[in-house]
């Protein structure tokens, strides 16, 4: 339910993960008009392509997203900031731009056998599998089917490319981590 009053302010956001959407629907509900910009050609940046549906399925992100139009939160997918608009003419336009991008470079490790064939980075995996997942097309897709698979890491990341890679068929998954293991 949009507010009884509105501000008259306008805000932009700029990225629609968890921050961005977070942000966006509090400020909604403070009476300003928020546009949410989003690069990707759907609305949810980490949750969308980065989270599995294993973890979290995205009719939840679905009907959040439709709780925030309904509430007066507009978005705008598949346009890239500095590039189809300026961030100067987003300032222009906006009385308030909030910037909740995210980061798209990973931390890439300086090791032999890094720059092998069949070596990638953990979100260019699983972003791929959640388009699939979406019912995409995506050509050359990075999969794990038939393969043994180590995953460097043991966080939240590495788990959802542990269970990723199990659920595409992989012929043995192994994950190498720092620290200690317990209740194995």
């Amino acid at each position: 339910q949009p507010p009884g009053r509105l501000t008259g302010k306008t805000i932009a956001v700029v990225g629609s993960g968890p921050a961005g959407l977070a942000a966006a629907q509090q400020l909604t509900r403070a009476g300003h008009t928020v546009a949410v910009y989003e690069r990707d050609d759907r609305i949810g940046g980490l949750i969308r392509y980065g989270i599995p549906d294993f973890k979290m399925e995205k009719k939840q992100l679905d009907q959040r997203l439709a709780q925030m139009t309904a509430e007066g939160t507009r978005f705008r997918a598949g346009v890239n900031i500095g590039v189809d608009i300026t961030w100067d003419q987003l300032r222009e336009r906006y009385d308030a731009v909030v910037v909740a991008t995210g980061s798209v470079v990973p931390r890439d490790l300086p090791i032999p056998g890094r720059d092998l064939p069949g070596v990638h980075f953990a979100m260019d995996y699983l972003v791929e599998g959640n388009r699939v997942q979406a019912g995409d097309t995506v050509e050359n897709q990075i999969t794990a089917e038939g393969k043994h698979v180590v995953v460097l890491g043991g966080g939240d990341t590495g788990a959802d490319c542990i269970g990723t890679a199990h659920r595409q068929g992989a012929a043995s998954v192994t994950n190498l981590a720092i620290g200690k293991q317990t209740g194995i």
